[in-house]
C-alpha cells in the first residue's frame, strides 16, 4: 500500500495495479495521468467510445465501486487484445511474481503476485491478462493461453470458479482445434 507523499515509478505502480489490483496504484496512476479522479474517468469513458467498447461505462479509476462501473465480455475481451497488443502490459500481465525496487527506506522493494488463477494453477501457457472481483460483478477472469501457433482468450464474470471453469474451456478450445 501507498502512502501520501511516496514516489513510485510508473512501470512500479503498472505493476501494482495489473498484478494484484492496487487501487492505491490506479488511483496514483490517474491523479499522474489527469490530474483528477474525476478527470480520468471522463479520459477513460471518451477512450471507451473511441474504441468502440458499447457496453463500457466507468465510475472511478480502480473498478472497485460497483456503481456507475459496467462491462460486458465483448468489450473485456477488446480490452484484452489491446492490452497484449501493448509490450510492456502484455510483459506485466505475463508476470507470475515481480519484485520492483522503489526509493522508500522503510520498503526499498515491492513483492507482488498475480492473481490470474490460471497462472497460479500452473497452468500450461498462460500469457496474462486479469482477474477482478466486485459484490456486483462477483468472480471474474479474462485471460489468454498460447499454445503452439494458437494463441486463446476468454472471459469469464461471475464464475463460481475462474480457475476451474478457465482450464475446463480451454482445455476443450485446444481439444477441438488440435493443439
Amino acid at each position: 500500500m501507498f502512502r501520501r507523499g511516496e514516489r513510485v515509478g510508473e512501470v512500479t505502480m503498472l505493476y501494482g495495479l495489473l498484478l494484484p489490483s492496487g487501487n492505491d496504484a490506479a488511483i496514483a496512476l490517474a491523479l499522474r495521468v489527469a490530474g483528477t479522479q474525476r478527470a480520468f474517468v471522463a479520459l477513460m469513458n471518451r477512450t471507451a467510445r473511441r474504441m468502440g467498447l458499447t457496453c463500457t461505462h466507468f465510475a472511478s479509476p480502480s473498478g472497485i465501486v460497483d456503481e456507475g462501473n459496467y462491462s460486458c465480455a465483448r468489450d473485456l475481451a477488446r480490452l484484452s487484445r489491446e492490452v497484449l497488443a501493448r509490450p510492456l502490459l502484455r510483459r506485466i500481465v505475463g508476470t507470475q511474481y515481480a519484485v520492483r525496487s522503489q526509493p522508500v527506506k522503510k520498503q526499498p522493494r515491492i513483492y507482488m503476485s498475480n492473481h490470474n488463477t490460471l497462472m497460479k494453477r500452473g497452468y500450461a501457457g498462460v500469457t496474462g491478462v486479469k482477474t477482478g472481483y466486485t459484490q456486483a460483478a462477483g468472480s471474474c477472469l479474462v485471460a489468454s493461453v498460447r499454445r503452439g501457433r494458437r494463441h486463446l482468450g476468454l472471459v469469464l464474470l461471475a464464475s463460481p470458479n475462474t480457475g476451474e471453469q478457465g482450464a475446463q474451456l480451454f482445455d476443450t478450445a485446444f481439444a477441438r482445434l488440435g493443439g
